[in-house]
């Protein structure tokens, strides 16, 4: 086995620090790749775009047309192929959004999935390749199904297509993980004379892939009964905010304290007891609740299966307090009265990527990275953008050093600004941080500097590059500026601090001549997406 810190549970533990220490050790044992974990940040190899969805969907028609039925397979269940070759970038998001950038990325042949993050290799990798078995992650490659080879049975003989799992990996260790909701009255739950428009609460919550699941719920600003609690899972949307947590929509997965009453919110399974009712400060606590599986929405999984999905798409799910109240208004419907999305709980947060001497005058560099897809705020009627999407990354110093690297994907008219934007005002959790927010740009990247666009103060560096024929545009190496307009109170070090210790009150907005043309004078952009900081 290779050395623990060359694994891709290096990079996955950042995310997951806090699974059971049992679960961690056999990881480590088991876990071997060639990927190297570091503390210093390493500038990753120049790449330019092959093209955007729309190209690979017609380069994939063309493959298809052909009778190679070209696709992206994976490797096996938990396999990771033994010769990966050179990384070319991490990227943080979901399988879809791998394929996607990968398959945008000059060079790139294959990546490692990993739960949350994937790592985007130039190794040449088939059907055929050795692999290794990994339980965190799993290659990804472009491939036909008619190469997918299933490892043989072992009948004694040796298997010289991959190595077969020691009997130490098949084993199911326990994971457990700890995560918190701080909850809030939703978008979704607002109604006219609503009596408890302020409350707000905390929910703790230990999952358990074994069964065990153990929570606390703390309630704020209560005047009904608390009748039920559940973690929901989202199901459809639209947009990236009614797609996951923020704003999403789905049914109860797992439930905690609640009434088992006659007419109230019956989910197939019953409460395993009442939450506690609220003092006369309007405060409910119920220190302790055990959690159920909901059998007749998460049928399709098992207890262990939902467990380790929660755990790998905690933004996919939300815990939601139901009161008397909103049950009588929202009746049939339950939206409830409050609700948060889950956050997996870190035993330590990492808040530089550089080594931190003694010295006050110490620069620290922060990476961070931004999912993008045309939010809420930016859609109208006819946009020629509405199918943009990209990623972003940043490296963000105190001493003003500051660049990134952004893709886009399925745009149309030029790019004419980039911008990191702090939010200001709101008054739902929604409109306060960087999902539904507004507010003014503090730092720019590549844009335009011709008369009559988006003139923030100070000059754009350089150029957004141009969309090619396939509707993909990467500007690499772009140098960030503080705008001095919206900066005049903060030095470049402190709002880089404040970016990395408050992500969510920032997001990163591509503004289009379109976008520009339809919002003038307000610039609200074509697509946006929180900032994140690396490994938190």
């Amino acid at each position: 086995s290779k050395p623990v810190s060359s694994c891709y549970l290096a990079h996955f533990a950042r995310i997951m620090a806090t699974r059971a220490l049992a679960s961690l050790a056999v990881a480590l044992l088991l876990c071997a790749s060639s990927s190297v974990a570091t503390a210093t940040l390493v500038e990753r190899p120049a790449a330019s775009l092959r093209g955007s969805v729309v190209a690979r969907r017609l380069q994939e028609a063309a493959a298809a047309a052909a009778g190679s039925g070209s696709t992206w397979l994976p490797l096996g269940t938990h396999r990771v192929a033994d010769s990966e070759g050179g990384e070319l970038l991490a990227v943080t998001g979901n399988l879809d959004l791998c394929k996607q950038v990968c398959s945008n990325y000059q060079g790139c042949k294959s990546f490692a999935f990993c739960g949350g993050q994937c790592f985007l290799k130039n190794g040449e990798i088939n059907g055929k390749s050795p692999s290794h078995f990994n339980p965190v992650c799993a290659t990804y490659y472009r491939g036909t199904t008619a190469e997918v080879v299933l490892p043989a049975p072992n009948h004694g003989a040796e298997d010289t297509s991959t190595s077969k799992p020691s009997p130490t990996e098949a084993l199911a260790p326990v994971e457990c993980q700890s995560f918190r909701s701080e909850m809030a009255m939703n978008q979704q739950q607002q109604y006219p004379g609503n009596p408890e428009l302020q409350m707000t609460g905390v929910a703790k919550l230990i999952l358990c892939t074994n069964g065990t699941m153990l929570g606390s719920l703390q309630v704020e600003g209560v005047h009904s009964e608390i009748i039920a609690t559940h973690i929901h899972r989202c199901e459809g949307g639209s947009t990236p905010q009614t797609k996951t947590a923020a704003l999403c929509s789905g049914p109860p997965v797992v439930n905690f304290c609640g009434s088992n009453g006659a007419g109230l919110i019956a989910d197939g399974t019953e409460y395993s007891g009442p939450c506690s009712g609220a003092g006369s400060d309007g405060v409910s606590l119920t220190p302790s609740m055990d959690g159920a599986l909901v059998h007749a929405a998460g049928a399709s999984m098992s207890l262990s299966e939902l467990v380790a999905d929660i755990i790998a798409h905690s933004d996919m799910y939300y815990f939601n307090v139901h009161t008397m109240a909103s049950w009588n208004h929202w009746f049939p419907e339950h939206k409830g009265a409050c609700r948060g999305p889950l956050e997996q709980e870190q035993a330590a947060s990492v808040t530089t990527t550089t080594a931190t001497p003694a010295e006050p005058t110490e620069v620290k560099c922060f990476s961070m990275y931004s999912q993008l897809a045309m939010n809420e705020l930016q859609i109208y009627t006819g946009n020629p953008d509405s199918t943009a999407s990209g990623y972003a990354s940043f490296t963000l110093c105190t001493n003003g050093t500051m660049s990134g690297t952004a893709l886009v994907f399925g745009g149309v008219s030029e790019i004419v600004a980039t911008h990191i934007h702090h939010c200001k005002g709101g008054d739902t959790p929604q409109t306060r941080t960087a999902d539904l927010c507004e507010g003014p740009p503090v730092i720019n990247f590549c844009g335009s500097n011709a008369a009559g666009l988006i003139a923030d103060g100070v000059e754009y560096p350089e150029a957004c590059s141009p969309y090619g024929t396939t509707g993909a545009s990467r500007t690499g190496g772009m140098k960030g500026v503080l705008i001095p307009g919206e900066n005049k109170d903060m030095t470049v070090a402190e709002r880089v601090r404040d970016i990395a210790a408050n992500p969510r009150s920032y997001f990163f907005n591509v503004h289009t001549m379109a976008s520009w043309n339809q919002w003038y004078p307000t610039p609200k952009g074509a697509c946006r997406g929180p900032m994140q900081l690396w490994g938190a």
